[in-house]
This record gives C-alpha cells, structure tokens and sequence, in this order.
C-alpha cells in the first residue's frame, strides 16, 4: 500500500508535504489523468434525476455521501487521443529519467514514456548539444560559463564532442566559474575545474578581485551587490548574477580574441523569458543565438529540459541546488512555474510554441534588438522608463571608473 508520507516537496526555502488524497479537487484528478480542468464542467448528481453544477474546484468530501459526481467534457473531444495509461518502454532496470512521446493529433496514436539510465541519457544530451554546436558553425576560440550544475556540465561534455569531431584544438576554449558568496560558492568551482580538466578545456576560477580586476572595478562586486541589494531589494539576486556572468563571459572573449559565448541556459528559462515578452506585449529576444555587444551568446540546451540535465549529473545537481540562496523574485517565480506548466500536461507543447515562435520571428525579422548604452557595456531593449534607465546606469558607473555616463538629469 502506497504512503505518500515517504514523499516529500524540497524547495530553495525548505521542504513541504504533498497534499493528502482526500485533499485533491476534481481538477486536480483531471489533471491526475492528463485533462485540463477548465475542459470539464463537475455535476453532483442526487440520483433523483435531477444535477446541479459544482465547482471544479471541490472535493469529494464536499459531496453528500448519497451523490455522485459527473466530469463532463464540454468540447468534442475523442477521449481516445488521451489514453487512460500510458505505456512504458523501459531501456534499463535502473532508470534515472522519463522521456516522454507522445502525440495529440495522431488517430490511434500511443502514448508512451521512455525509461532511460544515467548512461543512455548522457549520450543522447551531449550528442543534441555537439550537432547544435555544429548547425551554427560555432568557431574557436570561444568562452563558455560552467557553474558545475547539471546544465553546464553537459555542455563541456558537448562541447568535447563537438571539438573531437571537428578536430579542433581543446586549449581554444575557456570555461570560467565564477565564486562571489553566497550568490555562487567555491564548492561549485572546484567541481567545474574538475569537469574541464578532464576535458582537456582551459578552466579560470574567477573570484571577486578576479571579476573586478577583468571588469574594471573601482570597487568590489560585494559592494556592488550590496548596493543593488539596497535599491532593488534581495531578490534581484538572479537578475544582478545573470548580468555579472554575461558581463564577465564577454570581457574573457575580448581578452583571448573570442567572439562566441556558451551559456547553460535551458528548455524552461528559454520558455520563461519567452513567456514574460509575450505576456507584457514585448517583441522576444533572439534565441538560441544573441548578439550581446560584440560577443554571439549561444545557448545550446535551449531546447531540453532541465530535469533531463540534471538527470545527467543527479548527484552533482543535487549538490547544487543545496547551495542555492532562499532569495528569488515573486514574478520570477511566477514565469518559471509557468514555464513548467505547460508541458504538465501536454509534453513538448513548450517546445513546439518556441519552434513556432522562432520561426515566426525569423520570418518577419521581428526580433527585439539589444541596442549599447553609449559610454558603457550595457545592453537594453528600449523598455522602462528614460529616468529609470538612468538611474540604474548612474549606479553602476559609480563601480566602473572607465564608463563615460553623464549624471541623470534629478528633475
């Protein structure tokens, strides 16, 4: 007999239970069975002839012990294109990931699920990420950010594979960790160096008087994070790291002559960013090719999930997410749930809108531009407010003596 008790939800913030059974709605077992509730209308129903709407959102316990309960599909939907279970191929006794396949518009179609080991799933990753690497001609030498989690380090074993097969030479990338506590740990670093060595890749360990030296710094990056802290308030950590990597990917491209830029960046923060354009009637970035000042940021797990990276490395990804700060933006949080939701029920139907969605702009060169803040290495796409802007880059040239900004105007 199943004890959910055994299962336990483990957040950045601490871990929490799952619902009880008798706790889950009539949405939630639609959802169970791979249904949309907002497809269904709920009908209790006395057994007198007579029914009477419910909300989707009841339980069980809600209805009188005498009643049933009708799930009526509200379009005309064949319930075959959903089969009941799905079958499973297992392609190992000890499987680490579930791959899903499965086809909606297909008459007669299976819905299956594909086990696969450690071993299986490394293969066909890092195989996607050298044919990626291939497709777009990426030329050495290049940079690529490593934080020693499960995205990046399947890009170095990508990366490999893709250099072997090109013949090209391994001391033409560099791969940077980057330690500023608690943002980014040294532990990551040293499993991150590790990875690279192995690979034959050079690997800097960039640590806060590295960053500061290479950007330029007056100050100290601590100190500029604990005055955006101030402003913007924690939960800008995610939004200030980003900026910091791409920022320092792009000077370790000037300082070997480099021009390409590999970032860890997958399926669901493609699908986020995505989702957050949209949603705020904003043209989309390019993806999975953007030009960031001088440097083309790459990003060549753009298409796959994160647990399947991280199923790749489980034991270092753990690791990983141990390390991570309780500090994330409510909105940020919100997008990637998002993100995640839509292939809760409906695998691949992320992919499919970044497919369309990318075609789509490539047609209509509908792409959003990242234009240069004069005087500075900055990037923005035109969105905010001109005294916002300002005030944002007057802050940060107070930590970059070289930037050549006026003051903003106080009125």
């Amino acid at each position: 007999m199943s004890n959910w008790e055994r299962v336990t939800l483990l957040f950045a913030n601490g871990a929490r239970p799952l619902a009880q059974k008798d706790a889950l709605s009539f949405a939630d077992l639609l959802r169970a069975n791979r249904f949309p509730p907002s497809m269904f209308q709920a009908y209790e129903v006395p057994g007198d002839g007579s029914l009477r709407p419910v909300p989707i959102s009841h339980t069980l316990e809600e209805i009188p012990e005498t009643s049933n309960v009708i799930l009526q599909c509200m379009r005309n939907t064949d319930a075959e294109l959903v089969p009941p279970a799905l079958s499973t191929y297992a392609h190992t006794d000890r499987p680490v990931a579930a791959m899903y396949d499965l086809k909606y518009a297909e008459k007669d179609s299976l819905h299956g699920v594909h086990l696969v080991d450690d071993e299986q799933l490394r293969e066909m990753v890092f195989v996607k990420i050298a044919d990626f690497l291939h497709e777009h001609r990426v030329e050495l030498p290049l940079v690529a950010g490593i934080s020693g989690g499960g995205d990046s380090s399947s890009i170095v074993q990508g990366l490999r594979r893709y250099a072997t097969a090109q013949d090209l030479p391994a001391d033409q990338v560099l791969c940077f960790t980057v330690v500023l506590d608690p943002l980014w740990r040294g532990t990551a670093a040293d499993r991150a160096r590790e990875l690279c060595e192995g690979n034959g890749f050079g690997h800097r360990v960039l640590y806060p008087e590295d960053i500061a030296a290479l950007l330029g710094m007056s100050t100290t990056p601590q100190a500029l994070w604990t005055e955006i802290r101030s402003v913007y308030g924690p939960d800008s950590s995610h939004f200030f790291g980003t900026w910091l990597l791409n920022l320092v990917g792009r000077a370790l491209n000037k300082e070997i002559g480099g021009s390409n830029l590999l970032m860890g960046y997958n399926r669901e923060d493609v699908m986020a960013e995505l989702l957050f354009c949209l949603m705020n009637g904003r043209r989309p970035l390019p993806y999975p090719k953007r030009r960031t000042g001088e440097v083309d940021c790459f990003m060549p797990v753009w298409d796959v999930p994160k647990v399947l990276l991280d199923s790749c490395y489980p034991q270092v990804s753990e690791v990983n997410y141990a390390e991570r700060i309780d500090s994330t933006a409510p909105r940020r949080s919100s997008i990637y749930y998002q993100a995640h939701a839509l292939d809760a029920i409906v695998p691949q139907m992320s992919l499919s809108l970044m497919t369309g969605v990318r075609t789509l702009m490539d047609s209509l060169n509908g792409w959003e531009e990242l234009e240069a803040v004069d005087g500075t290495p900055l990037l923005h796409t035109g969105h905010g407010s001109p005294g916002d802007r300002a005030s944002l880059v007057a802050l940060l040239a107070r930590h970059f003596p070289d930037w050549s900004v006026s003051e903003p105007d106080p009125q």
